[in-house]
C-alpha cells in the first residue's frame, strides 16, 4: 500500500468525522428528541463501551486474553468500586497483571 493511498484514507476518515460532527451541531437543535429516547440513546452508548471493554478484557485476536489480563481488570474494578483515584486504579491493574504475568500465570 503505497503512501499516497494512507494519506488519502486519513484524509477521508478526518473529513467523514467533521461532516458527522457538523451534522450533529446543526440537526442537535432541530430535531426534537423525548426524554426516554435521549435516555435509551444514552444507554446504548453506555451499553456499547461496555461491550468494547469486555471484548477486549477477553480476547486478544481471536485467542483467550489469558487469567493475568481478567484478573487485573477485576482489580481495577474493585478499586473503581472503592473509589480510588483514577492514576492509581491504573497503576494498580498495571502491577496485578504484571505480578501475575510474572510468576508464570499468562
Amino acid at each position: 500500500m503505497s503512501s499516497t493511498m494512507i494519506a488519502v484514507g486519513i484524509a477521508v476518515l478526518a473529513l467523514g468525522t467533521y461532516l458527522i460532527r457538523f451534522a450533529g451541531y446543526r440537526l442537535g437543535t432541530r430535531l426534537a428528541l423525548s426524554e426516554r429516547t435521549q435516555t435509551l440513546l444514552s444507554d446504548a452508548a453506555i451499553l456499547l463501551l461496555l461491550a468494547v471493554a469486555a471484548i477486549s478484557t477477553l480476547y486478544e485476536a481471536q485467542e483467550f486474553a489469558g487469567v493475568a489480563r481478567v484478573a487485573g481488570v477485576l482489580f481495577a474494578l474493585f478499586l473503581c468500586w472503592r473509589k480510588a483515584p483514577l492514576v492509581l486504579t491504573i497503576i494498580g491493574a498495571a502491577v496485578m497483571t504484571a505480578g501475575l504475568r510474572y510468576i508464570g500465570l499468562a
